[in-house]
């Protein structure tokens, strides 16, 4: 669908919304949840991407029968992405766990030069309750 090259930290606002005004709904899917949390995913590990990493970083969008992939890209193929559940509160270090609860499924990949982090995203049809929590079943 798309790419965004970034640069600094500060492309990230850019990114939000162009991610907002290319995921379009689809009449019957459940698609209320998907295009908030495929952006804070992309945010979030973007952010990894050039806080960690060093930037630069581009992140990538694409949609398939029913799933978006999102992929960020950075330089850093030795900086292994981790999943940070005992650090203090506005330390950070929290990215990749909010992807995992948002998206399908998460991983990463290397290659000699760069290192690809990837959240997958299904968009489910048909009609959806939500239950006491608000969370769709």
């Amino acid at each position: 669908m798309r790419s965004w090259p970034l640069l600094e930290v500060d492309e990230l606002a850019v990114l939000r919304d162009d991610l907002g005004s290319v995921m379009p709904g689809r009449p019957g899917a459940r698609l209320e949840d998907v295009p908030e949390s495929v952006i804070l995913v992309a945010s979030e590990l973007a952010t990894n991407a050039l806080s960690y990493a060093g930037g630069p970083a581009i992140v990538r969008l694409s949609a398939r029968d029913g799933e978006y992939l999102l992929e960020v890209v950075d330089r850093a193929p030795d900086r292994v992405p981790e999943r940070v559940a005992d650090r203090p509160t506005g330390q950070g270090g929290f990215g990749l766990l909010l992807a995992a609860r948002l998206a399908d499924e998460v991983g990463w990949c290397r290659t000699e030069n760069a290192k690809h982090v990837w959240a997958r995203f299904t968009v489910s049809s048909g009609v959806h309750t939500r239950d006491q929590a608000g969370l769709a079943v």
